[in-house]
């Protein structure tokens, strides 16, 4: 449903149109109960009215043309009149009050109306001296206008009385007869650019061109210190030799000063050509770049069909012009070139330095284009073009500080798709990382597990779960070799393995976890049977020691022992010898292995006579050192047919667990559980294996989240 106060001040507008309106307040008095608001429609209207030109002008408005050839201006002296000498309507019936056309105007016969604007109406005349066509402006208050209605007028006239250029309308005479104000100018025979652009848009190269002649023009305006400032395609006449004409220079600014005409904060121009600092009152700032901007939106329109910035009312699209950017003209014509969309968006800048310096440079890149050779313009990058238009979003321009109050279909769109997503967004993520965690958690087609030294526990323990995973599930599980502990920690950590055995003190920070306690491991201090017989272990300083290689766990268990012996430490000669070779005749008089309890390695040496065991008498002072370690006893039943003191060898140990990293799938956590126990019980068990049933007795572990729901089903 319309509303009523739109329609009443459309009538009033289409009285203003038609010359019918005797006074305001006899309008508003047919409404009411609307004439607050239509006061300030009104008011508003004489702010943009009387310094804009409609764009929507009659189809008749062929040649509203007003240059200048300049004559002393005429009938000064002339009375006023009566009221019934206003100004001439052609549409006014027989009988109706006052004069009808043709009308005679001096030595001016007025023919035919040829257009109207916000001020003036323009008559085809017969200049009967000189037996000529002409055009012929007055004023459209007739005899009521104001001081500045006159002024402005005759202002209109001298600036165009400056300029004389081919494609510039020419100036005859101004002056005033039988109370009304005029002047006469060149008569153009054919149509506006606005009538032809309705048709049709035109094709690139003749819209380029016809845009060149008119910034030619322009450009020669500038010179002589003359602003256009209401560059439009109804202000660009169209000959039957297919040249251009600007014309309608009511609105002009002299560079060398405004005369008062126009204030700060009035909005100067036609609202769908003004450039921006036009559209948001700043007109006494206006420059060469202002008609810059109006030619830009000029060609656009000649391809487009359309003005580059359009809304439903002139105070939106006044608002959209001062801070929304233009659309780019191929999003209406695809086929239109790159450069020529370059040079409209050169045109069309906000800020006035970033467009062309002059209308002369404007037309040189036009030249350049239609002589195909390159233009001086840059296109703007495709970042720069995407943020542009991000900033007519509503919601995008809010966080940094702007509005926009009429956003275009197009960004109402877009920002209803992201308050959607936003929407969304919580739900998305949510299913996401549901996902991902089913991802994380999946059962992985390979499985590769740390071992240790070749012939020790933990190649053993990695062996047999690598066979019991490869048969129970379809992965395929390899065993990767290494010196042991923290060379399995490095590994783990660095994504190389999956699972790896390790000793207690290797499992820290927050990147690894516990899968399953395997066994314990003790100190075996071994010395060789010999001529010089080292009967303790504060004997072995000096002595060379076998020890393990250094990212084995017995090196490190080594280590510590020797920090615990005082100044001792420092003179043992650590010599890294393989297990094996110390069955060998020149194998170090000392031997330290940390193994589980029952390690057939050491029982193998301790059987050939040739090694015994040598007790750790303070091991509770050396776990009070080092908390890794605790005292433990090798008895005699670890290691049967071996003669062992009854109560057993006093040493000091630690535990070896299967460790993995936090984010190991949690598939892969139980299944190892699981392969382990099996294999334990099906190929026969792990000497020292920790029983499942245990495992959940320990406290204080960083157990894998897998490991504990596995180990609290266990009963």
């Amino acid at each position: 449903m319309s509303d009523p106060v739109d329609e009443a001040f459309a009538a009033y507008l289409r009285s203003c149109d038609a010359g019918e309106l005797s006074s305001r307040d006899e309008f508003l008095a047919q409404f009411p109960e609307l004439a607050d608001e239509l006061r300030e429609l009104m008011d508003a209207a004489d702010l943009l009215g009387r310094m804009t030109t409609r764009a929507d002008r009659p189809a008749e408005a062929a040649a509203a043309a007003e240059t200048v050839a300049l004559s002393a201006p005429g009938g000064e002296g002339e009375s006023a009149g009566s009221i019934a000498e206003t100004l001439p309507v052609a549409a006014r019936a027989t009988g109706d009050a006052g004069p009808t056309l043709p009308y005679d105007l001096g030595d001016y016969q007025l023919l035919r109306v040829l257009g109207r604007g916000g001020m003036g109406v323009v008559y085809l005349a017969k200049q009967k001296a000189l037996d000529r066509l002409v055009a012929v402006k007055m004023i459209r208050s007739g005899i009521l206008a104001d001081d500045a209605e006159v002024r402005r007028f005759y202002t209109e006239a001298q600036s165009a009385a400056r300029l004389r250029h081919p494609g510039i309308v020419a100036v005859y005479q101004f002056g005033r007869r039988a109370g009304h104000h005029f002047f006469s100018m060149e008569y153009v025979e054919g149509m506006d650019l606005q009538q032809t652009i309705r048709v049709a848009p035109l094709e690139p190269t003749r819209a380029v061109r016809y845009v060149r002649d008119v910034a030619l023009a322009i450009h020669h305006a500038h010179e002589l210190g003359v602003l256009h400032r209401d560059l439009k395609p109804a202000n660009v006449l169209i000959d039957p030799d297919d040249r251009v004409h600007v014309t309608d220079f009511g609105l002009a600014k002299h560079l060398d000063g405004d005369g008062g005409m126009t204030a700060s904060g009035a909005a100067v121009g036609t609202p769908h050509y003004m450039a921006p600092e036009q559209a948001i009152g700043q007109s006494d700032r206006t420059t060469r770049q202002s008609d810059v901007y109006s030619l830009g939106a000029i060609l656009f329109a000649c391809l487009a069909g359309r003005p580059p910035i359009v809304a439903d009312t002139v105070m939106q699209t006044l608002l959209q012009v001062a801070h929304q950017p233009a659309p780019s003209v191929r999003s209406f014509r695809r086929e239109v070139s790159v450069d020529v969309e370059t040079i409209i968006a050169k045109c069309l800048e906000k800020s006035p330095e970033k467009r062309y310096p002059t209308a002369e440079a404007l037309a040189s890149d036009l030249e350049a284009f239609l002589e195909d050779r390159p233009i001086a313009a840059r296109p703007r990058p495709l970042w720069v073009r995407g943020w542009h238009w991000l900033e007519g979003v509503p919601l995008v321009a809010a966080l940094f500080g702007r509005r926009v109050p009429h956003p275009t279909p197009a960004h109402r769109r877009f920002q209803r798709g992201m308050l959607g997503l936003a929407m969304l967004t919580p739900v998305v993520i949510v299913a996401l990382a549901i996902g991902w965690d089913r991802h994380l958690d999946a059962m992985p087609a390979e499985v590769r597990i740390a071992g240790g030294l070749e012939g020790g526990v933990y190649r053993e323990v990695a062996s047999l779960l690598a066979r019991s995973l490869s048969a129970s599930h379809p992965v395929r599980a390899e065993v990767i070799p290494s010196d042991g502990s923290i060379e399995n920690r490095q590994r783990l950590i660095r994504r190389e393995v999956d699972l790896a055995p390790m000793q207690a003190s290797e499992i820290r920070g927050d990147d690894l976890c516990v899968v399953a306690p395997l066994f314990y491991e003790a100190v075996h201090v071994l010395i060789r049977e010999g001529p010089e017989r080292v009967d303790r272990l504060e004997s072995i300083a000096g002595q060379r020691v076998a020890v393990g290689p250094l990212g084995s766990g017995s090196r490190q268990a080594a280590e510590l022992l020797f920090s615990s012996l005082p100044g001792e430490g420092q003179r043992i000669a650590r010599v890294v010898t393989p297990w094996p070779g110390l069955a060998e005749p020149d194998a170090p008089e000392v031997a330290i292995v940390c193994g589980g309890f029952g390690s057939p390695l050491i029982r193998d040496l301790l059987d050939e006579g040739r090694w015994r065991l040598v007790p750790i008498p303070n091991g509770i002072e050396i776990a009070l050192q080092h908390p890794t370690l605790r005292p433990m006893t090798i008895e005699a039943r670890h290691y049967p047919g071996v003669r062992l003191p009854a109560g057993g060898i006093a040493t000091v140990g630690t535990t070896a667990f299967l460790a993995a990293r936090t984010r190991t799938p949690s598939a892969l956590v139980t299944a190892a559980l699981e392969a382990l126990y099996s294999a334990a019980e099906v190929e026969g068990r792990i000497v020292g294996l920790i029983p499942r049933s245990h495992a959940a007795e320990w406290q204080g572990l960083a157990f894998h989240p897998a490991a504990r729901r596995y180990f609290a089903g266990t009963d």
